[in-house]
């Protein structure tokens, strides 16, 4: 129990000290690691990730190789976890052109059934130590009863949302795990997105934990009485608007080549 103990505190000592030496928000390009399998597990990106942000509190990794663009996101504090689960996570690709009439292409996941994204944060916080009979549970509770991701703006895709089981190419996947860690993972085909990537590649891109209210879509919150820019700083997680205020954090990314 102590080794196991020991092992989970030096995790949790070397996710904090890689986060004190990533930047807050992406802008390097990077080649997608070989035989991508979109299943929640992080193993392929055995790099890293290339960022960790304060304000939403969890680390990222956007990259590409000449199908697809991915997004891995990892989260690590329960109360994140649970803000994750209550409403997804949302990545809007704009133009990099301001004055540019493109409309923009977003993707979220997950999306639970209110029913089943409840008490996840109990569940993490009161057991130290997860068995496999309750991780197994965990992960069915956030995962298992996901139909949909909803997806706009991209081309050819009329519908406001595709099947999890589509066979358009379009692909997520999260779980927790043993460390309880949540990794979430997403791929979008670059057909479906080209026209939001300028001639040198980039676009501007936008990636928002939405919690329970996804109607602050200008990313402003209210914190300590006074409205923020939600890229600017993490909501206390002791507010009782914590589960209800979006944060954001917003970049340029150019495919890699």
């Amino acid at each position: 129990m102590k080794q196991v103990l020991s092992i989970i505190f030096l995790s949790a000592l070397a996710l904090a000290t890689r986060a004190q030496k990533l930047p807050s928000v992406q802008t390097s390009s990077v080649i997608a690691p070989n035989n991508i399998k979109i299943d929640g597990s992080p193993m392929e990106w055995t790099g890293g990730f290339q960022a960790y942000n304060g304000a939403t509190e969890i680390y990222y990794t956007i990259a590409n190789d000449n199908e697809c663009l991915y997004l891995v996101v990892q989260a690590t504090d329960d109360g994140i976890i649970q803000k994750i689960v209550a409403g997804g996570i949302t990545l809007t690709l704009r133009s990099a052109d301001k004055k540019s009439t493109v409309m923009p292409a977003t993707i979220s996941y997950p999306i639970v059934p209110a029913v089943y994204s409840q008490g996840v944060s109990y569940k993490l916080r009161t057991n130290k130590i997860l068995s496999a009979a309750q991780l197994q549970a965990l992960n069915t509770q956030i995962s298992g009863h996901i139909k949909e991701i909803p997806i706009t703006g991209a081309r050819g895709i009329a519908d406001s949302s595709v099947s999890v089981y589509n066979d358009l190419g379009i692909k997520a996947a999260g779980l927790i795990d043993k460390q309880k860690i949540y990794t979430c993972e997403i791929a979008l085909p670059l057909k479906y997105i080209q026209q939001v990537f300028d001639a040198s590649g980039s676009c501007r891109y936008r990636l928002q934990v939405n919690g329970l209210d996804t109607s602050g879509k200008d990313g402003i919150i209210v914190i300590g009485g006074k409205a923020v820019n939600a890229s600017d700083e993490p909501v206390d997680h002791g507010a009782s608007y914590f589960l209800t205020s979006p944060t954001y954090l917003q970049g340029v990314y150019t495919l890699a080549k």
